[in-house]
């Protein structure tokens, strides 16, 4: 059955009471400085599947003509929202390529399930597309990136587009730390009233909002990316995925690597020792190393 609206909204503020970071006081004091690297512009764009959202450009103060570009999609378990963290993280990069940065706020799970998100990336990877050279940009040196529910969608706005005959045209998709598998133990997590609330269940509860707690999705290639035919797997672009060693979705980065190596794809993979889920735009123990990977792929890998 589809959730309320009201048991969504129980469910959306029960969990990020539960939330590992809160965007503020996590962030490390040398950090904050990177607002000033990149002057912001939000553009906000009409409904898609019946929801506004919008993004915000980052343009680097230090840009250079014929620029890279990259789309930053935030992370959050689909639920949690756009942070200050991303704002720092979009600036931050935006100066290391010297370039622009789009961040894009979509609609989440706190308020509608898939295909909203998923539909509302297509739309901004779309506009920046169209923008690209009013922005001074190459495109051919485009690319899209996220974190844990941003690298889902990353791989899932690729998949998808190549599955409905109309490809993105991206140079390089990195993925950081994001699982692929989103299915959920209808039977398990209901065992449990209020299964959100507990540790066991969290991510079910994740899986029960992304999908109105509809779970014969599971077998829709979104909610498990690499379920996508093989030659769409291999039509991909370069591909980096970063993993930490204390998340346990980097056996799913493993296995994703591997595949799509297999299927001939351009794979650059790390999994970062001594850190964790987040760790990126959360500027934990390896971020800055992670971050200048991901900055030597933005700027050098093309079409």
């Amino acid at each position: 059955m589809s959730l309320t609206p009201e048991m969504r909204a129980t469910m959306a503020r029960d969990m990020q009471m539960n939330r590992k970071f809160d965007g503020d006081t996590d962030i490390p004091a040398e950090c904050r400085s990177f607002i000033d690297l990149a002057d912001g512009v939000k553009v906000d764009r009409p409904a898609v599947c019946g929801w506004p959202y919008s993004f915000t450009v980052y343009t680097a103060k230090n840009k250079k003509p014929g620029s890279p570009l990259h789309i930053n999609i935030h992370g959050g378990g689909f639920l949690i929202g756009h942070m200050p963290n991303d704002t720092l993280w979009s600036c931050w990069l935006a100066d290391q390529i010297e370039g622009v940065v789009v961040d894009v706020d979509y609609t989440t799970t706190e308020q509608a399930a898939y295909p909203v998100m998923l539909e509302q990336c297509l739309d901004a990877a779309r506009y920046t597309f169209d923008h690209c050279q009013e922005w001074e940009c190459d495109p051919k040196r485009v690319s899209v990136g996220g974190y844990s529910a941003g690298g889902h969608l990353t791989m899932a706005i690729n998949t998808v587009s190549r599955m409905r005959g109309m490809p993105l045209p991206f140079a390089l998709l990195v993925n950081g730390y994001g699982p692929n598998d989103m299915r959920y133990d209808e039977a398990a997590a209901k065992a449990v009233p209020e299964y959100w609330k507990t540790s066991q269940y969290r991510n079910a509860g994740f899986g029960v909002l992304l999908s109105d707690d509809n779970a014969a999705l599971a077998d829709d290639p979104f909610f498990d990316f690499m379920m996508s035919p093989d030659d769409v797997l291999a039509a991909l672009p370069t591909t980096m995925i970063l993993g930490a060693a204390n998340d346990p979705f980097r056996f799913q980065n493993l296995e994703q690597a591997k595949k799509l190596a297999a299927l001939g794809v351009e794979v650059i993979a790390k999994i970062y020792p001594d850190t964790g889920h987040g760790f990126i735009p959360h500027f934990m123990p390896h971020w800055r190393e992670a971050g200048d990977q991901i900055v030597w792929g933005v700027r050098n890998i093309s079409l």
